[in-house]
């Protein structure tokens, strides 16, 4: 459903554009993006936390405010068509040339609407000083156009080995340009150029990657053909890229810079080891699923174990993280950032919650609900200003509060309506985490524990990390191991191990 054959003259194009997907396939598709994410969240981990050590709280939140901007015009630029090429059964060179050039147009446009009203966008995000760097950005909706359908061909034929090496590429450039940037004294503009030049490179190396190159065809009828299911994808992700960066929003306008600043750190820490898990399991899965869109019990299996490994690795991440956020942020960033302990916190869980959403987002997607996507994220928008702004008079945990407040709310709902498409309960989908969850609590304790106890003996925070990480690690390895969960074996495979015995 959702994607019917295309009917067109130069229908024998379409199937260079087809793969047929298995269990092998799909592992070694996600072991690919697992790298490729591991490494581009590093990657932005470590510029940021060079960057927090070299700037205050108030640069990094004149950083942050551009980052804004940049992030909505390159989600705008994509307008759901890179969806459209995946999830359709067929695609052809009308359509890919067609689409292709609407993107191209609509990041040249964005991209100079973007630097004419960079000025009064900074200063509506309460951040004047951030419009240069906004203006520098605008190039990112025009790069981005120009690889949007190099880098969903990759995608849609399950070449992530290759999509691998192009984020990859990305990541290295940006960190190294970023860093570099940085110790030289840079700035600001550290991130800035990073950004830029990794992009390029991504942008790049998908054109080597991807044969395919566009003719000069352009067909209205073609576009109106993908319109709806189009539209509906790209407002869905508009509205979670901008539900995203809501909460950003918020506290730029209502407490300021370093505020923001602060938040910035706080929510990248939690976000990179959560994006590196859930990230590769949602964009596999999407591709995988659109190809299985007629199964459900395949589909249903496959949700289950996606949302497995990502809660066999994100659950521990993200508690461990909560229980030891003082040590870590000291340690990590210094004594300047301690106002982010207590919003790393409340994130943790958050991200939890929205690492499992990722999968079910991912069989909407897949079955051709790009309508039902978009309904969702207005809803996460509209309720998540309303909450954030009322909690906004507490402060930074306010707004933090009011995040995860909308998101225990809403998220299970919106879980329920996907799993319907393939006759799945969400208890059905939620029962095998309880295992894993339960787990994860013990080994919150013994980890928090073992910090208090270091503690106690007058030792550092650096040894108080030390000693709860290496504590949690160790306890949560014995339990996973004496209980033997499917998770396991999955996430064995992911990491090529049953692969090559199969």
């Amino acid at each position: 459903m959702g994607g019917g054959q295309v009917t067109s003259t130069h229908e024998s194009s379409s199937t260079s554009f087809d793969a047929e997907s298995d269990a092998d396939g799909v592992a070694a598709a996600s072991r690919h993006t697992m790298l490729s994410q591991v490494l581009t969240q590093a990657s932005r981990l470590g510029v940021s936390i060079v960057l927090a050590r070299l700037l205050t709280p108030q640069d990094f939140g004149v950083v942050a405010a551009g980052m804004v901007v940049m992030v909505v015009a390159w989600q705008l630029t994509d307008l759901g068509t890179s969806a459209v090429v995946i999830q359709r059964e067929t695609v052809d060179d009308t359509l890919l040339s067609s689409l292709f050039f609407f993107n191209l147009l609509l990041g040249i446009f964005l991209g100079v609407l973007t630097v004419a009203l960079a000025g009064p966008m900074a200063n509506a995000l309460g951040q004047p000083a951030a419009a240069p760097a906004i203006r520098a950005l605008a190039a990112v909706s025009v790069l981005g156009a120009v690889g949007n359908m190099h880098h969903a061909l990759l995608r849609r034929t399950m070449q992530f080995g290759r999509l691998a090496t192009v984020n990859i590429a990305n990541a290295t450039v940006n960190g190294a340009v970023g860093i570099g940037l940085a110790f030289a004294g840079a700035g600001i503009w550290a991130l800035v150029v990073g950004t830029l030049a990794g992009v390029a490179v991504s942008t790049g190396g998908a054109w080597l990657y991807v044969a395919w190159r566009p003719s000069p065809r352009f067909s209205l009828r073609r576009l109106r053909e993908v319109g709806k299911f189009s539209i509906n994808c790209f407002w869905s992700s508009a509205l979670a890229v901008f539900f995203a960066q809501l909460d950003k929003v918020v506290i730029s306008r209502m407490l300021g810079g370093a505020a923001l600043g602060t938040y910035t750190v706080a929510q990248r820490t939690v976000s990179s080891p959560m994006n590196a898990v859930s990230a590769t399991v949602s964009t596999v899965s999407f591709s995988a699923f659109a190809r299985e869109q007629d199964n459900p019990e395949t589909l249903r299996s496959g949700a289950i174990r996606a949302t497995g490994v990502v809660a066999l690795v994100v659950l521990p991440a993200m508690v461990g993280l909560a229980v030891l956020a003082e040590q870590a942020v000291l340690v990590v960033y210094g004594a300047q950032w301690e106002a982010a302990v207590p919003v790393v916190q409340v994130l943790a869980p958050v991200a939890i919650v929205q690492a499992v959403l990722s999968v079910t987002s991912s069989v909407m997607l897949a079955m051709g609900r790009s309508d039902w996507l978009y309904r969702w994220g207005l809803a996460y928008c509209l309720v998540g200003a309303v909450v954030m702004l009322m909690c906004s008079r507490w402060g930074l945990l306010g707004v933090s509060l009011g995040l995860a407040g909308v998101m225990v709310v809403l998220a299970p709902l919106e879980m329920k309506m996907s799993l319907s498409l393939i006759g799945m309960r969400l208890s059905t989908y939620l029962r095998p985490m309880l295992p894993m969850v339960l787990i994860t609590a013990a080994m919150a304790a013994v980890a928090r524990l073992a910090a208090g106890g270091t503690g106690l003996l007058g030792a550092g925070v650096v040894l108080q990390l030390i000693a709860g990480a290496s504590a949690g690690v160790v306890a949560y390895a014995a339990l996973i191991w004496h209980f033997g969960l499917p998770a396991v074996d999955d996430a064995r495979r992911v990491l090529g191990r049953w692969a090559r015995r199969r």
